[in-house]
């Protein structure tokens, strides 16, 4: 029995729907109910009823639930202690990308060279999985997604970086409409955060500023998608002035500071590497690089 993949089993049980689980764990159908029927075989044992596309646990199935349950977080505290010992890596999630000029981080790496860290881009729900079953140390990602918010209470955070953004078009959408409230009001917004919340508050605070609305949203996963369809006047976006720097074709106009975003970098109160608390520490020492 494979203890890293019995949250397959956890997630079957909890939704009562293979579909559903499967996605929730990041599989496919087919892998998920491939899963089930052959730790059914291994236990010899009928762990669900199906009826229909609606899943029952079997009373053998409840217990096999309740015991593997204690059985995993067990499993989970043991790996924490043992991923607590390591003290020469760091595994850090990275939500964003549309900021990555981490001067702290950077300081970290040069005064602790034998530390290493490596970065992981992925699915925000896989990530934070990965963070609570010790996979990752941290996740650095903005204030202003909510994504992590169900876990809240497990986690604390320290700034990496206040970073001040704009409101980004191409040249030619202004040449079009001429001033940038005429963009708003034609235009969708393009963005990689898929948070309804995000989306309010940014529609908000621009009708603040420039009293127009936006009637679209346009959301993309990857940050050069996001950049590509700015270049091609597909849109406006809100990014960190840093990134338009360095495109010839897009056109920055200044908004307010309650737009203004924090890097945070967050971790679980009770699972901190020595790496993690090296870090950690470096951090606090060095306020003045944030």
């Amino acid at each position: 029995m494979d203890l890293n993949k019995i949250h397959y089993f956890f997630k079957a049980a909890e939704l009562k729907n293979f579909t559903k689980a499967a996605d929730e764990c990041h599989i496919a159908q087919t892998t998920m109910s491939k899963y089930i029927a052959t730790l059914e075989q291994e236990l010899d044992m009928q762990l669900f009823i199906r009826e229909h596309k609606n899943l029952i646990l079997t009373s053998q199935g409840q217990k096999f639930y309740d015991g593997m349950k204690d059985i995993a977080l067990q499993y989970q505290e043991l790996c924490r202690q043992i991923h607590r010992n390591t003290a020469n890596e760091l595994h850090i999630g990275v939500v964003t990308t549309d900021y990555t000029d981490f001067k702290i981080i950077e300081s970290f790496e040069k005064k602790y060279p034998s530390v290493s860290i490596s970065y992981v881009f992925s699915d925000e729900r896989k990530m934070l999985y990965d963070l609570q079953s010790s996979k990752l140390d941290a996740l650095i990602c903005p204030d202003m997604l909510e994504f992590y918010h169900s876990i809240k209470e497990q986690i604390e955070d320290v700034s990496l970086a206040s970073i001040k953004v704009s409101l980004v078009c191409s040249k030619e959408l202004i040449n079009k409409y001429h001033t940038v409230e005429n963009v708003i009001k034609n235009v969708p917004f393009i963005t990689k955060a898929d948070e309804t919340g995000y989306h309010q508050f940014i529609k908000e605070e621009i009708y603040k500023q420039f009293h127009q609305a936006f009637n679209e949203t346009i959301i993309v996963k990857e940050f050069p998608k996001q950049l590509l369809l700015l270049r091609l006047s597909h849109g406006f976006s809100v990014l960190p002035i840093e990134e338009v720097n360095t495109n010839e074709n897009l056109v920055a106009f200044e908004i307010s500071n309650q737009f203004k975003e924090t890097e945070k970098l967050i971790y679980l109160k009770n699972n901190q590497s020595k790496s993690l608390k090296l870090l950690l520490n470096h951090i606090n020492e060095n306020k003045c690089l944030l």
